[in-house]
């Protein structure tokens, strides 16, 4: 297939050009892109002509309707329910149509579903906006990411995109929130222990932001996954550390310091034994591919206490245990800290004692499914 990028004003989308936006999405699809100066004349196949006010997404290239038009080859607008408008037509035409508006603008039209957005206006542009965020949400979403933080978060990544924001920076500004919600939990006080988990509940919605600056302008990447569980685990870390030195600086003593100590050194060793097996079996370097191991081992085996230890997970999500660690911070009870993040580590280590065999095998399928779906995702004509 190729997709030919119309002449005209190049409006800014989503912090960036639009046409450099419409380039990667046909990348994506492994489409050939050019535009009428460099067409061929002699191009096989369907051939898409996109005008300069039209914002493209992969969800066009997989609607039954369109996939119908461009193997039927009739020259028509796909006037897309997302307000924007392509035309499709075969090689041999593409190069008079590309250069003769006129002729361009009578063509007949043809109703397909979304995946197509018009971007010629400001209101277009917000509305459009608005309709590819909602699109970055993740089928491992849990309820409480879902249902609240994935608004608030939508919401700042609309903000950091209109300021240029990359998804990296998005990063590095959790990453700063982090850093001085462990500052502000190793003060001793009530007041310091109640903003921490507030500051921790912020920095778990903003964590969604990066990732959802990366999918709404499709820049993801490994590096990008790297980079984004690093700053969650140096979070983490950082957090544990800050709310361990408020608790040592509160009660004083041996015994805080002692714990402090075991729970750091447990959690670290953790960290970097769910590092090893995402390592080993994930297609990227997220966190989040442990809680589908665990789940699909669940599932598959069937067995209770599999099925007990996926519940468990539930409760280690981070949007999950965010506002759990809220809810502790509220009660002014310091040792409900290490208490939380000691019950995860022996979850999450015994689940990884005992199940070994069946979360690799779980793991092995969860891997080869999430191939297959990358595969059938792909559109069936190009």
């Amino acid at each position: 297939m190729h997709i030919v990028l119309l002449g005209g004003a190049d409006p800014r989308f989503l912090g960036g050009s639009a046409r450099a936006r419409n380039t990667r999405v046909a990348e994506r699809i492994r489409a050939t892109v050019s535009t009428p100066a460099t067409l061929l004349p002699d191009v096989p196949g369907p051939v898409i002509l996109v005008p300069p006010g039209v914002a493209l997404t992969t969800a066009l290239f997989a609607d039954e309707r369109f996939v119908r038009i461009t193997r039927e080859l009739q020259h028509t607008w796909a006037d897309s329910t997302d307000g924007g408008a392509v035309a499709v037509v075969d090689g041999a035409a593409a190069l008079g149509l590309g250069r003769d508006p006129a002729a361009l603008a009578a063509l007949p039209h043809r109703a397909v579903g979304g995946g197509a957005h018009a971007i010629d206006t400001a209101a277009n542009r917000r509305r459009a906006a608005r309709a590819v965020l909602l699109a970055t949400g993740k089928a491992s979403d849990g309820w409480v990411s879902r249902t609240l933080n994935r608004p608030v978060s939508r919401a700042c990544s609309r903000a950091a995109l209109f300021c240029g924001m990359s998804a990296t920076g998005a990063s590095i500004v959790t990453l700063l929130l982090g850093l001085l919600c462990a500052w502000t939990a190793s003060q001793p006080g009530y007041v310091p222990l109640v903003v921490t988990g507030v500051l921790f509940q912020i920095a778990s919605i903003l964590d969604g932001v990066d990732g959802e600056i990366a999918r709404a302008t499709l820049t993801e990447s490994a590096s990008g996954a790297r980079v984004d569980t690093i700053v969650d685990q140096v979070t983490y870390l950082a957090c544990f550390a800050g709310a361990m030195v408020g608790w040592v600086r509160e009660t004083g003593g041996t015994l805080p310091i002692t714990i402090a100590a075991i729970t750091g050194i447990a959690l670290v060793l953790s960290l970097l034994r769910a590092g090893r097996f995402v390592s080993a079996h994930a297609t990227n370097a997220s966190f989040v591919f442990v809680d589908k191991a665990v789940r699909r081992a669940a599932a598959d085996t069937g067995r209770l206490p599999l099925r007990l230890a996926a519940a468990s997970f539930t409760l280690l999500r981070r949007d999950l245990f965010a506002l759990i660690f809220l809810a502790a911070s509220l009660t002014g009870v310091r040792v409900l800290m290490p208490a939380l993040i000691l019950a995860g580590i022996a979850i999450a280590n015994l689940t990884f004692s005992v199940f070994s065999p069946e979360l690799v095998a779980a793991a092995g399928r969860e891997r080869a499914d999430s191939a297959l779906s990358q595969a059938r995702s792909q559109p069936s004509h190009v």
